[in-house]
Parts: C-alpha cells; structure tokens; sequence
C-alpha cells in the first residue's frame, strides 16, 4: 500500500484520488497535516507550512503541484537527500501561454484605451501598433517558457529568449547569463518573466532593467513575485517610462491590501491563477513519479536542491 500525504484543497484531494486510481496500484491519500498524512511515503503537496515534512518517518520522496518550487527551498527543515519533483504539465504550459498573450494582446491593441472610451461613450481611435515586428522579452525559455516564445513568433512578434545556459528555439534571439541580460532588456516592448525563484533571479526586474526597456512598455509577471522590485515597477509605472503590468504572482500572497498594485491605473492584479494545476492532465506524471520513488529510481523533472530548480 502506497501512502500520500497530500497539502491542498479538498477538491483537488479528490480529484487526484479519482485520477490516480487507474494509474497506481493499492493507495490511499491523506490530508497531510492529520495522523494519517504524517505516515505518507510519498507527499503531494503546494506551499505546506514550515516543518509539516519534518514529522513524515517514511517520506521517501516530494512532489509539487505546480512548476514552482520556492516554498521547498525556503524550508530548511525539509530533508534535501529526498527527490523534490516539480510538476511540467504541458497544460500548464498552454494555459500560461494563453494568459501571456492575452495580457499582451490586450496592451498592444489598447485595450484599457476603448474600454474607458466606451464606458464613457466617446469614439476615440488611436493609430494601431504594427501588427508584425513588436519586440517581446521571454524572461526564462524552459518548458514554459520556450512554448510562450514560440507563440509569440507564430504571432509575427520579434521574440528574445533569456535563460541560464544555452539554448536553442527557432526563430527566437537567444542571450545566455547575467552577462547578457542588459542587452537582451534594451528597447524591449513588452516583457515576459516565467523564471524560477532562485538566488540568482531575485530582484531580476529592476530600475536598471527597466530603464532599459521602450518608454511605455509592457510588463507581464508568471513567474514568481520576489523576481520584480515594486518601489522599482512602481516608479518606472507612476513617470509612464513603463506603460503597464499584469501580474498574477507577488511577493506575499494574497496581495496585501494596501498595496499599490491593486489602485494603480495601470496595473492588472491577477491572483496567482495564470496557469492552474489540472489533476486529468498531470496525472501519469505524477504516478510515474510516485512509481519510480518508491521503486528507488531517479523520477523525471527532480529538482537540484543546490540550484534551486
């Protein structure tokens, strides 16, 4: 019998049981929190609290529900010898990719423009940007990533990828390291960031990248809060260097009510919704993990705890 322990909602507890049935032999889930959880094999989890994992004598391994990892990392009490396996759904690949472009679509055709000129039933048109050539910044070209560029491409948009180390996407310029991120942010129109939270992408968007990009560009957050500095976004925003953002990952969530993301007229406050888990679609890669988990195996998409990804 295989034992999950399982940190979510309710509703998704159940939908993995239904999907994993046809999928693993004789397991049982269990909220992770309850005795029965704390005798889990295997947890299935989103942002647990500090220490819940410490309690688990049998944990032999860790799987996310969703790409991000930055809650493990942040745990110091989290054993680092157990595999961590992030999730890479290509539904949430999809999902993110339709939320990029929809926010950028919406900025480069003006939408916020036309919906004030209809709320207040003036016919207002104003020159159309071109609708080939406009230069996007893909901050981060993984499996998430580098599916957003492409789309971009398809779309007729001039695509830069930026990531860690070398890679190769048709019809997308490249530009490799901290070394070249100051060329990759020069003159950018609108900005894309699905990185990964580590030491490195911290604080990645900040006065310095901004003050490189287009006045009046565009930038769009899917990645993780702390990767943008907000006094930085909320200056370039407030002198109109940078014309809007739409965020949907923050710093501290849920968004603090008194922020300023949620009353600045120019910023869009998604919550944390861009590219949501889907138990149907992820399901075999979750049971091969668990599979090679318990079998001792290396499972697919583990994590390296010293890079953080």
């Amino acid at each position: 019998m295989i034992r999950i322990g399982f940190y979510g909602h309710d509703d998704d507890m159940a939908a993995w049981r239904r999907t994993l049935a046809t999928r693993l032999p004789a397991f049982e889930i269990s909220r992770l929190l309850e005795p029965a959880g704390q005798e889990c094999d295997v947890a299935l989890v989103w942002a647990p609290p500090p220490g819940a994992l410490s309690d688990c004598p049998n944990l032999r391994g860790i799987i996310m529900q969703g790409q991000g990892v930055d809650h493990m990392m942040h745990d110091t009490t989290v054993p680092r010898d157990l595999p961590l396996v992030r999730l890479v759904d290509p539904d949430m690949a999809s999902a993110l990719s339709q939320w990029a472009l929809l926010c950028a679509l919406d900025f480069w055709r003006d939408g916020d423009h036309y919906r004030t000129a209809q709320a207040e039933k003036r016919w207002d048109p104003r020159p159309q940007r071109p609708a080939a050539g406009g230069r996007v910044g893909i901050l981060g070209v993984g499996a998430i990533g580098g599916v957003i560029a492409s789309r971009f491409a398809a779309l007729g948009f001039a695509v830069r990828g930026y990531a860690r180390s070398p890679k190769s996407i048709d019809g997308i310029e490249m530009f490799v390291g901290a070394d070249q991120l100051n060329a990759f942010a020069e003159d950018l129109q609108i900005v894309v960031s699905v990185l990964p939270l580590t030491p490195d992408t911290t604080g990645i968007i900040d006065a310095g990248f901004l003050n490189r990009v287009t006045p009046g560009a565009f930038v769009i957050n899917g990645g993780r809060g702390p990767q943008i500095i907000d006094d930085d976004l909320l200056a370039a925003l407030d002198s109109g260097h940078v014309g809007g953002a739409a965020l949907d990952v923050f710093a501290t969530e849920p968004l603090p009510q008194t922020h300023r993301y949620w009353t600045h007229p120019n910023v869009r406050v998604w919550p944390h919704v861009a590219a949501q888990t889907n138990a149907e679609t992820a399901a075999d890669q979750v049971a091969a993990a668990i599979d090679s988990i318990m079998a001792g195996r290396r499972p697919k998409n583990q994590v390296d705890w010293a890079r953080g990804y």
